[in-house]
């Protein structure tokens, strides 16, 4: 692991406490979404910083991570694999598939990628307001916590930044 790797996973393990922290507290579902997606993101910036070069300055970044732990060499992957719980690769595989679509959601969340929709931070639309965060039921939040595939989500993100040491 490089510095700014470490950096990176320092940031993503804070983000992510307030996360957990906020959640038995019962805090509304945008400060939870806030707290998730900033998490992600920033796990996803030390994940992508393994190549010495900096990523993308882009809040989206969760589905890029995703694909860039599958691109590793096979004997690599099946080992990664296990350290996620997963008994082979094909079954990592076959689970980022079926949550990409909630990956993309929870990194396009953030206002900057929500443009005038949904978003945890700001009321929307921005030339117009009429919804406020705080008093919005998120979708989102909806399917991560009230199904099976995106509590594995938050389960995995949970997971991917507590031993990323593991196999950064």
């Amino acid at each position: 692991m490089n510095d700014a790797q470490r950096l990176w996973w320092r940031q993503a393990q804070s983000d992510h406490k307030i996360f957990v922290q906020l959640r038995r507290a019962g805090a509304h579902e945008c400060h939870l979404l806030h707290y998730l997606q900033m998490a992600t993101e920033k796990l996803s910036k030390a994940y992508l910083w393994r190549s010495g070069h900096a990523p993308p300055k882009s809040h989206s970044g969760f589905v890029r991570f995703l694909k860039a732990l599958l691109s590793r060499r096979p004997a690599e992957l099946e080992w990664v694999a296990k350290v996620f719980g997963f008994a082979r690769a094909a079954d990592l595989d076959k689970w980022m598939s079926s949550v990409q679509t909630l990956a993309y959601s929870l990194q396009n969340i953030a206002p900057a990628e929500a443009r005038n929709g949904p978003n945890p931070e700001y009321p929307w639309p921005y030339e117009a307001p009429v919804h406020c965060p705080a008093d919005h039921a998120f979708a989102l939040w909806t399917q991560l916590h009230g199904t099976g595939q995106g509590r594995k989500m938050m389960n995995f993100i949970g997971h991917a930044i507590a031993r990323f040491d593991q196999y950064a």
